[in-house]
């Protein structure tokens, strides 16, 4: 009854009238367009992405110049492959061209945010209220596939600051998601203690859907599992956020919980990039509010199925535009459209951060994924990291339950030295815990070469 409430008077009453958003309006629009064909969308994308080059080229210092160089205007882009000319944009760029990157009428008129800063420093850029609106609506529409709509009961396990906030703001976040029925657990503190009040309190609560960090999930339906075959948490579907997601975790939370795990794909800079549906063959990417390539290390564009580095376009952020912006990771296309019938482009697979890649004294490289397949298989290690600072020398932190037995060593350290070669040296730290990054992931693999 209260989400019904919720969604036809509090909610509109609250978006419409209140704050004056066009985020419902929106989500409409994207409700609708999901089904058209996936050529309609992307012609309608096509025609979103002209119209933020016009403005770009026409209002960004930076972007002004790039056309230049690249002997382009805007209006005469009338293919991928002459869009493809303007160079990509990378973080290091956003840094040293920041002014000349925001567009002269949207000045004093942004919003500004910052990337967690997981690969070694916090990414600050300016993006409008509507960009924000559009994020919102994408996300809703993404998370309403896993039944996570407004007035449901929802619980997060996220990451929350620590710092003591005032209290009225207090009071008013907590107001906020009384009146949302949204339940937040602080991933910071990821510990049996904390697991315990977590299963308890969720129990109590009973959430339609449970939303969270990848790793915290994982290790909290590692504990559930460990303490009892009885399961008393029954949330209709689960969705894993901010990591990577590997088939073992799903299996083991989807084991906790009962539920059918949603994966989503993300990050602060786009919010909500591809999410999967209810038939879980991929993740379909919001093409209404993002172009997004997939291109080889020659700057090509990868074919269906074949692993390449993300490359993403804002097609509404307009103060800040952010185009052909690489984000770090690895995925590749999927090589058929998904039975539900959704007309949106498809994932097949997010290989995860581009710095998660191991590399080896004799020029080969070691996706991230090989070292939690390896390790799952120990159910005495309850947790790990492999850093690698220099090429010939590689470190695993492990924290076990037990001491670890020679054998288990042995069966470790076999397949990481063939992977790795002869001329690189591995070294085992056994550590009580593993940090979390400052905005509570977990980090499974760290590149250091580039640093």
């Amino acid at each position: 009854m209260y989400s019904k409430v919720y969604r036809k008077i509090l909610e509109p009453l609250w978006e419409n009238k209140v704050r004056k958003r066009h985020t419902l309006e929106y989500e409409k629009k994207l409700n609708e367009s999901q089904w058209l064909p996936e050529g309609e969308i992307l012609s309608i994308q096509w025609q979103e992405l002209r119209k933020l080059l016009i403005h770009s080229e026409k209002e960004c210092p930076y972007w002004q110049s790039a056309f230049k160089k690249a002997g382009l205007q805007a209006r005469e882009i009338v293919s991928y492959d002459q869009f493809r000319s303007l160079p990509l944009t990378t973080k290091p760029i956003i840094r040293n061209h920041y002014d000349d990157l925001i567009a002269r009428s949207y000045r004093g008129k942004t919003w500004q945010k910052a990337t967690g800063g997981s690969t070694g420093t916090p990414l600050h850029f300016e993006y409008t209220p509507k960009s924000d609106q559009w994020r919102q609506a994408v996300t809703r529409r993404g998370y309403a596939w896993a039944g996570a709509i407004g007035g449901e009961k929802q619980a997060y396990i996220w990451g929350i600051s620590l710092s003591k906030e005032p209290f009225v703001q207090k009071l008013k976040q907590d107001l906020h998601h009384l009146i949302l029925r949204h339940k937040y657990f602080n991933s910071f503190a990821c510990n049996q203690e904390s697991m315990l009040r977590w299963q308890r309190d969720l129990e109590k609560y009973n959430p339609k859907v449970i939303i969270g960090y990848t790793n915290p999930l994982y290790t909290f339906a590692k504990f559930i599992n460990g303490r009892s075959s009885e399961r008393v948490i029954r949330p209709d579907s689960i969705i894993t956020a901010a990591e990577n997601l590997f088939d073992y975790q799903r299996a083991e939370i989807e084991k906790a919980f009962n539920a059918p795990v949603f994966h989503s794909y993300g990050s602060r800079e786009f919010m909500l990039i591809a999410m999967e549906c209810e038939k879980h063959e991929g993740l379909h990417i919001s093409a209404e509010n993002l172009f997004v390539e997939i291109l080889r290390e020659d700057g090509t564009p990868a074919n269906p199925g074949e692993e390449g580095r993300v490359v993403v376009t804002d097609l509404h952020n307009y103060g800040m535009p952010f185009i052909r912006y690489e984000i770090g990771d690895l995925a590749a296309w999927s090589d058929k459209p998904c039975s539900c019938g959704r007309g949106l482009p498809m994932l097949k697979k997010i290989s995860g951060r581009i710095l998660d890649i191991i590399q080896t004294p004799n020029g080969k490289s070691v996706p991230g994924e090989f070292f939690p397949h390896l390790l799952k298989d120990f159910p005495e290690i309850l947790q790990f990291q492999i850093i690698q600072k220099k090429l010939d020398k590689l470190t695993v932190k492990l924290v076990t339950a037990n001491s670890i037995s020679e054998e288990s060593l042995d069966k470790i350290n076999k397949p990481i030295s063939e992977v790795m070669g002869e001329d690189c040296t591995i070294e085992y730290e056994f550590v009580d815990n593993i940090p979390l990054t400052r905005t509570g992931k977990h980090r499974v693999t760290i590149s250091m070469l580039d640093q």
